[in-house]
């Protein structure tokens, strides 16, 4: 802002010596010398603010260089150790689970590979379940099996009436005194015949009896799985 009011007040100093100096009667021969004159107060002028600018250049302080200041050193708060996990509490006793109780079985000898020793396989039977008798009529009910067990049946084994209507005289019979087993048993996977005579109760009726197989023992046996299923006779005594 000074350097500018500086030149302003030179301008405006020679304008005015320059209007002061002319004289409008002596024409071109005075207005060589006037632009002379103009010329050489600009130059003074130009020349007067050059060296104020030097001088003020010059008399400005040089700003020292600014020091960086030195990082203040963060120290990282040491590692807090994790507090020692407390031992896991032992787990909770539980108590022993029960032996599983085994399936009854009906047959003593137990089983042979995951087969029971003593089981029968129906294969056939006659008269059919629900024939029609008249009242004491005598009949033959057959049977047919199988031995589907590990054991062989001898003639010791017998046939035993379990529950149900008694069509015969007896409800223990000996199986060699009504089947067809041979001298050498029933062993697994042979067949046996069972014939027993029965009769028909007097009253008119649905009747049922149910056997089972026994081992000379008394142990019975049967069919199913598991060999401990009963077998049947069902008949029905009409009216005479």
């Amino acid at each position: 802002m000074k350097k500018k009011l500086i030149l302003v007040t030179i301008v405006f100093t020679a304008l005015i010596l320059t209007a002061c100096g002319g004289d409008p009667g002596n024409g071109a021969a005075n207005g060589g010398e006037e632009v002379d004159q103009i010329s050489a107060i600009y130059t003074q002028a130009a020349q007067t603010l050059s060296a104020e600018i030097a001088l003020t250049e010059a008399a400005k302080p040089i700003a020292s260089p600014t020091s960086l200041s030195s990082p203040t050193p963060v120290f990282l708060a040491s590692n807090t150790p994790l507090p020692a996990l407390a031992s896991p509490s032992p787990f909770p006793t539980l108590p022993p689970l029960s032996s599983p109780t085994p399936f009854p079985t009906q047959s003593s000898s137990g089983s042979i590979g995951g087969r029971p020793c003593h089981r029968a396989e129906l294969m056939f039977e006659s008269p059919n379940d629900g024939w029609v008798l008249r009242p004491n009529e005598s009949f033959v009910k057959e049977w047919r099996f199988a031995n589907s067990g590990d054991c062989t049946w001898t003639d010791s084994y017998r046939i035993v009436l379990t529950d149900g209507t008694n069509f015969g005289n007896l409800g223990i019979y000996n199986l060699r005194d009504v089947s067809d087993m041979g001298a050498d048993g029933t062993p697994n996977g042979t067949r046996l015949i069972i014939r027993m005579s029965f009769q028909a109760p007097d009253t008119p009726g649905h009747y049922v009896g149910y056997y089972m197989l026994a081992e000379p023992d008394g142990t019975l046996f049967g069919v199913g799985d598991l060999g401990n299923e009963r077998f049947w006779v069902d008949i029905l005594v009409r009216n005479p």
